[in-house]
């Protein structure tokens, strides 16, 4: 007796609120055409302290297709736009590497190895773009007020602190490497108490809502506090260590530090130092807490033993946003896992990777310099000429903070296909199964929280025909435990579900005596808002 077989493919799909690439991350824009990225040059900072405005700024000369968009540029969530109709510099080899913003006034402020910012010579390292010209923003003598690379800006009140690889900044013989300098006046001052207080650049400022102010860089013994290594707090006009550790004068962090984010009373910060303060799991990335004067390390690797990230990792960038921290910068499969290479985020309990190539492997083809969470997505700055598995996603791109991944397998506890993949098509996220006429098989559609914040995903089905049917099942919801109604109509919710965790759907598909060909499901979920698309499939070969 010979069998006779149809086809039928089962389709899940995850709907897109913006198009995203193979392994979830998203380009920014595009250049003169959709098929040129956005950007011709790494990214080294980003800004959104202006209201639905995202500044970007690094060494490119061209932001969407807009030539005099050089060094620096404005994003608004949809359209790139240049900084003034001159630009910063002409010089191909300069770059901006820090950005501030005045919520007072307006203004923007740059710094970077540039010299004569929008043609004047007094614009070196540091201008000011006040609405229709580039400034200097500090105030000097006789002279520029910088002398070396600007790589960090800071404003608390009506003051920007400027750190950096300059000596001497305002021609004052103590502001080596940090200069203050007040934005109503641009008069420049020196908040350190002797020359020779910085021992090396500072390359990280932040500041918490009281008004401290943290640094973070190469330097050692600051102000001559034996643990003010690296990393250091000015309050009260006042430098302070940030409690004591294992390094050679009795400082906690004994390696330098390349980031820093604050939230709350939580410091984070960013060091090329294992072990800070002595804490085993405290690799790279530790927690400063600014009310209890404590250090903490954020989760742990596998064993707990050590930390999460390699031995060897360089975070240049850290941002926090509510109980969320993400990291950036150089380090690959972190805590051995493969899609952990160049971006990750805590969770508040744990570190996490942040989608994938489109594979199995990092997300980004080279190191994250910035990082800031701006409307919908978190984006993150470099040298990369890739994101996602998508080539047109260079040195910008983005990642839906709610996104779902939906996988497919016939076993219900492995083997699930589509994992860390994100496409229409259903390429790479494939299962096939032979079911009897007349008889029942099982496929599993897991759908996890791909995102980077607790979200309920809808479900909705479509297709299907009166002698093909599936019927639907979420894995462990008590009440109802038949949810087909609920996925018929559309209303179905997941419930909620933290990121990396995921729910299982149990799909029956159910195939009568006279089935025929050609048909197939498709199944949609939905977050409140933003995510790319994605899709799974069954191939159901019915025999007799």
């Amino acid at each position: 007796m010979f069998a006779t077989s149809c086809v039928v493919a089962l389709v899940v799909a995850v709907s897109p609120a913006w198009a995203a690439g193979p392994g979830g991350w998203d380009r920014v824009g595009h250049g003169t055409k959709a098929s040129k990225p956005s950007l011709n040059g790494k990214v080294l900072a980003l800004n959104t302290q202006r209201a639905g405005s995202l500044y970007v700024a690094g060494a490119f000369t061209n932001a969407g297709g807009d030539a005099g968009a050089d060094l620096i540029a404005r994003w608004t969530g949809s359209q790139w736009s240049a900084i003034g109709s001159t630009p910063i510099t002409s010089s191909p080899a300069a770059e901006v590497r820090a950005i501030a913003y005045d919520p007072a006034t307006g203004k923007v402020y740059a710094g970077g190895t540039f010299q004569d910012a929008g043609g004047n010579t007094s614009a070196d390292f540091l201008a000011v773009w006040n609405g229709a010209t580039w400034q200097p923003a500090c105030s000097s003598p006789s002279r520029p007020a910088f002398t070396g690379n600007v790589d960090a800006l800071q404003i608390i009140g009506t003051t920007l602190y400027v750190g950096g690889e300059f000596q001497d900044g305002a021609e004052i013989a103590t502001a080596d490497y940090l200069l203050a300098c007040d934005l109503t006046t641009g008069a420049s001052r020196s908040i350190l108490p002797v020359d020779g207080a910085f021992t090396g650049p500072v390359y990280a400022l932040a500041a918490d809502s009281v008004g401290t102010l943290y640094a973070g860089g190469n330097f050692g013994n600051l102000a001559k506090l034996p643990a003010a290594d690296y990393v250091a707090a000015y309050r009260s006009g006042a430098w302070q260590a940030l409690g004591v550790g294992a390094g050679p004068s009795g400082g906690a962090v004994t390696g330098m530090v390349r980031s820093l984010a604050v939230s709350g009373s939580s410091v984070y910060v960013g060091t090329d130092a294992l072990d800070v303060a002595g804490i085993a799991q405290a690799d790279h990335v530790a927690r400063w807490d600014s009310f209890t004067g404590a250090w903490s390390a954020l989760g742990a690797n596998t064993a707990g033993t050590n930390g999460w990230l390699p031995t060897t990792a360089y975070i240049y960038a850290l941002g926090a946003s509510g109980s969320l921290v993400f990291a950036g910068g150089s380090f690959q499969d972190a805590n051995g896992t493969k899609t952990a290479d160049m971006v990750a985020f805590f969770d508040g309990t744990a570190w996490r990777p942040i989608g994938s190539d489109g594979s199995k492997g990092g997300p980004l083809s080279a190191e994250v310099h910035a990082l800031t969470v701006f409307g919908k997505g978190l984006y993150a700055g470099g040298n990369f000429t890739s994101a996602g598995g998508d080539s047109l996603a260079q040195d910008l791109a983005s990642y839906a903070l709610r996104r779902q991944d939906a996988s497919i397998s016939k076993v219900f506890t492995s083997a699930y296909a589509g994992t860390g993949v994100y496409n229409k098509t259903a390429k790479g996220q494939v299962r096939s199964v032979s079911v009897l006429k007349g008889g029942l098989e099982h496929v599993y559609v897991r759908i996890q929280n791909a995102g980077l914040t607790a979200a309920s995903f809808k479900v909705k089905v479509t297709g299907g025909t009166s002698a093909i049917h599936a019927h639907f099942h979420q894995v462990g919801l008590n009440s109802p435990y038949d949810v087909t109604p609920g996925v018929k109509a559309g209303t179905h919710q997941t419930g909620l579900i933290a990121p990396g965790d995921a729910v299982t759907l149990s799909v029956g598909i159910y195939v009568d005596n006279n089935a025929g060909p050609g048909t197939s499901f498709l199944i949609t979920t939905r977050p409140s808002s933003g995510t790319g698309a994605d899709a799974v499939k069954t191939v159901v070969t019915t025999h007799s």
